[in-house]
């Protein structure tokens, strides 16, 4: 067989991908990879798997993916079944699907291993820091990166460790560059500020506001990506799953 084309390969890999409405896959090369990872006590590539070469970080843009998911939990035949993360394995099993039939006409010759932001998830990874390195702006005032397409209706949802080479893409424009910030101004219990997002302040204020609890003003306040923005439904979906008992999340989340 002739040398892998990495080009080709991320080619087919965003093609199948955005058919299950993940649609953002931001290559990064794995010598960076390791300095992000290993900067913070992770495990570098070649331990997660041999003979690595580079990433894909992969996450959904707007509604489709989880569209997807409530489309199939609702069909009588294909239903997703009680669980205690329905989209957690939902999104597992798709990736799986997807990254296995991108590469198939490389079988053999490439490999690869999915892993996950979610929580409880291991090894747990920076996907911030990566998803800057890949080319994303940085934490904004909402505390997430605010996507220069999506705005801030999108989310990480795997990452693929590949053993060919890949190269991340150019750097985008910062999203929050410029913005009069009405996100800010939006938040009923000033938990989003010009510094940064306050977990604490928000989540004390949301377990005591039924306004906040399936909901987010800030997050709405948000001007980029318009077109892009949840469903109440899903809106309501993300907003009830992050007041679990849980702890305050990672930038991994």
């Amino acid at each position: 067989m002739s040398a892998v084309d990495p080009g080709e390969v991320l080619g087919r890999v965003r093609q199948r991908l955005a058919r299950c409405g993940l649609n953002v896959v931001m290559p990064l090369g794995g010598r960076i990879f390791d300095e992000i990872v290993v900067s913070v006590g992770g495990t570098p590539s070649n331990d997660l798997l041999p003979g690595a070469g580079g990433v894909l970080i992969i996450g959904d843009g707007g509604p489709r993916f989880f569209e997807q998911f409530q489309s199939l939990r609702a069909s009588p035949v294909h239903g997703v079944g009680p669980a205690q993360h329905p989209l957690d394995d939902y999104t597992r099993q798709v990736l799986n699907d997807a990254v296995t039939d991108a590469l198939a006409p490389w079988l053999g010759t490439i490999r690869f291993r999915l892993l996950y932001p979610f929580i409880g998830a291991q090894p747990v990874l920076p996907f911030q820091r990566l998803g800057q390195a890949a080319g994303l702006p940085g934490p904004g005032p909402l505390g997430i990166q605010i996507h220069p397409v999506y705005g801030p209706w999108w989310a990480y949802r795997g990452l693929v460790v590949l053993s060919v080479s890949v190269q991340a893409d150019e750097v985008v424009a910062a999203s929050c560059a410029g913005c009069h910030q009405p996100c800010v101004v939006a938040c009923p219990p000033q938990a989003v500020t010009t510094a940064g997002w306050s977990y604490r302040l928000c989540i004390a204020h949301r377990r005591s506001a039924p306004g906040c609890q399936e909901s987010c003003a800030a997050r709405g306040a948000c001007p980029v990506g318009l077109d892009f923005r949840y469903s109440n439904q899903q809106l309501a979906f993300h907003m009830r799953a992050s007041l679990g008992p849980t702890p305050p999340p990672s930038e991994s989340t």
